[in-house]
């Protein structure tokens, strides 16, 4: 049911796909449909947390404990870009799902483990003096809005790597600048 339905909400849009279509592209019935979920919402509430879930672990997955916060904060969005890459039909819910209310509230519980996971590698980068002494929840939630805003555009424009680049230029002015090494 979860493939069909992503299936369907990626080929038509959230709006136009309806039980229905998914029950029958699932070989199931309506009611069985019914018997798993609330609704339409519920059933891609469902779909877009395993998502988030999957992109999440391979984002953390990318991590070198042994690298600086900077590499890691780098890495964790490559990696999180290359898996959406291996999962166009995920798109869906990047690109459309915020203007969804039942939607966009289910995932604000995934955005905040994505906000406690990059909070994070910045406290360790600023204890170990990588990073300039910051409010670490203000710059998780800011750079978390450029790793979303940097997705959408790439899901939008196709430039990846120029994207990329302004984000990682963005994660490079968070870098402690000693006195003898001043920019």
């Amino acid at each position: 049911m979860l493939d069909a339905a992503l299936s369907e909400f990626a080929e038509r849009g959230f709006h136009a796909a309806s039980i229905e279509d998914i029950a029958a592209r699932a070989g199931v019935t309506k009611g069985a449909v019914y018997y798993w979920f609330r609704d339409k919402e519920d059933l891609a509430a469902d779909l877009q947390h395993g998502i988030w879930e999957r992109l999440g672990r391979e984002a953390n997955a990318a991590i070198d404990p042994d690298a600086t916060a900077p590499e890691n904060l780098k890495r964790a969005l490559r990696a999180f870009l290359a898996a959406l890459d291996s999962a166009p039909e995920a798109r869906f819910f990047l690109r459309d799902c915020w203007a969804v209310p039942a939607l966009d509230a289910a995932g604000r519980s995934d955005q905040e483990s994505g906000v406690a996971m990059v909070r994070a590698l910045l406290e360790g980068g600023v204890t170990r003096g990588e990073l300039a002494p910051v409010d670490t929840e203000a710059a998780a939630r800011l750079l978390l809005g450029a790793f979303a805003e940097a997705t959408i555009h790439i899901l939008t424009t196709g430039k990846a790597e120029s994207t990329v680049e302004v984000v990682e230029r963005m994660i490079d002015g968070l870098v402690r600048v000693t006195e003898g090494a001043k920019r």
